[in-house]
Formats: structure tokens, C-alpha cells, sequence
């Protein structure tokens, strides 16, 4: 898959590399498996600092790796993963979409409570933007059934899915359901290292063409570049 939307790509800034070595390290991985755009997507924790010093943080981490980017690497979309709690949709998160897009990937609480989706719904309409569900695989054991069918009744929206979700046949399953069933699915390795989580998207792109076909990817890819404006 040629669009990778969800990774932690930047050196220094989160849980991902802590150097630019290992950064230029996973995007050299990523372009191998086939992938010519990355979202670089950090994970932005409003109780810890206000929007416009992480933009700064941000912008910081991506100016140490700017040097040693080029043609042979992918292109990267400067994302957030922004971590839904009380009051964020108070803030100004205009800036932390991903790229010029209208798209801002969310990450919810593992606890779900009544608030999380009036959250993400307030933040929607008051800036206009389309939540993109971060990760949702990784809530199918914490999450009841109803939550879950919450969050894919939720209108507007787009479901990420992590690419290991894929090599696992019971999560595999559900999330095939879903786009059967014309939820709308993009994915992204939520990389953040060479190693423990390392990129792994030409695995999952075999997975997905293996079961749902090479004209289906053929179109994801379609999609997937329409979403990011290059089509």
C-alpha cells in the first residue's frame, strides 16, 4: 500500500525514534515494501501542552530530519494522533490534521465512557473536520460490542486499522466485515521503531490483496491518494 496514514516516523517527539538514524531507518523500510507517502502522526496528549508548542515540537523534529530526506524516500505528511479527554474539543486543533486535509486522526481512551464521542462529535463541527478513529482493531477487546458499533454508526467518519491487525485471522475477520459491509477503512502501521514495531506494510498488502483482491486494492490505493490530495 502506497499511502502508509498513521506512524510516529519523527525522531525525538514521542514514543517513536529517538534519533534520526533510526527514523531514516524506517522510512528506507517503508519505501523498500512500496510505500511513497507517510504520515508522520505524534501523538499529542492535550493535558501536557497546549497545541501551539507541539506544533512547534513537531516542526522541530521534522527540521533535524529534513537534511536527509529525498526522492528515495517517502514523502512525508506532517499528522497527529490526537489523544481524546475532556475539553479538547475546546482547543484550536485546526493545525494538527493531517497535511492540508480536512482528516485528524483521534486516538480514544481505553476506558470508553458516554463523553468520548460527544468529544470527537463537537470537535468535528466546530472546526469542521472528518475524525479518523485511530486503531480501532486494538479496542475490539477493551471496547463492548455497542461501543464499537457506536464508533462505526458514527457519521463522517473514517476507521484506521493497524496493519498487524490484519495477521491476526479473528481481528482480520471483523475488520473485513466492516469493509464488506462499505465502513470506510485506510491503514497505517503505527510504526515507531526498526525492531519491536517496525513498518510492515508490504505484509498487510499482501494480506489485503490475498482477500479481498487485486481490483480492490487497485482502488484503496485510488482512494487512499484522493484522501491526501494527490488525485
Amino acid at each position: 500500500m502506497t499511502v502508509d496514514f498513521h506512524s510516529h516516523i519523527l525522531p525525538g517527539i514521542d514514543d517513536g525514534p529517538k534519533d534520526v538514524e533510526t527514523s531514516l531507518a524506517m522510512l528506507k523500510s517503508m519505501k523498500s515494501q512500496g510505500v511513497e507517502v507517510v504520515a508522520a502522526t505524534p501523538h499529542f496528549y492535550p493535558h501536557l501542552q497546549p497545541p501551539e508548542d507541539f506544533l512547534v515540537k513537531r516542526q522541530d523534529s521534522l527540521n533535524r530530519l529534513a537534511p536527509y530526506l529525498s526522492d528515495d524516500l517517502p514523502a512525508i505528511i506532517l499528522g497527529t494522533e490526537v489523544h481524546i479527554e475532556r475539553g479538547v474539543h475546546n482547543l484550536d486543533l485546526s493545525g494538527l490534521t493531517l497535511g492540508s486535509t480536512g482528516l485528524i486522526l483521534v486516538e480514544l481512551p481505553y476506558l470508553y465512557q458516554s463523553w468520548v464521542l460527544d468529544e470527537v462529535y463537537n470537535l468535528s463541527i466546530d472546526f469542521g473536520l472528518t475524525p479518523v478513529f485511530a486503531h480501532l482493531d486494538r479496542y475490539l477487546d477493551l471496547y463492548s460490542r455497542e461501543a464499537i458499533q457506536e464508533i462505526l454508526d458514527f457519521d463522517d467518519k473514517i476507521i484506521q486499522i493497524n496493519h498487524e491487525a490484519l495477521f491476526h485471522r479473528p481481528i482480520r475477520k471483523r475488520v473485513l466485515n466492516w469493509i464488506l459491509g462499505g465502513i470506510p477503512v485506510i491503514f497505517g502501521s503505527d510504526s515507531h521503531n526498526i525492531d519491536t514495531r517496525p513498518p510492515q506494510n508490504k505484509k498487510a498488502a499482501s494480506v489485503v490483496r490475498s482477500k479481498l483482491g487485486e481490483k480492490w486494492l487497485n482502488g484503496y490505493e485510488k482512494y487512499s491518494e484522493e484522501l491526501i490530495g494527490l488525485k
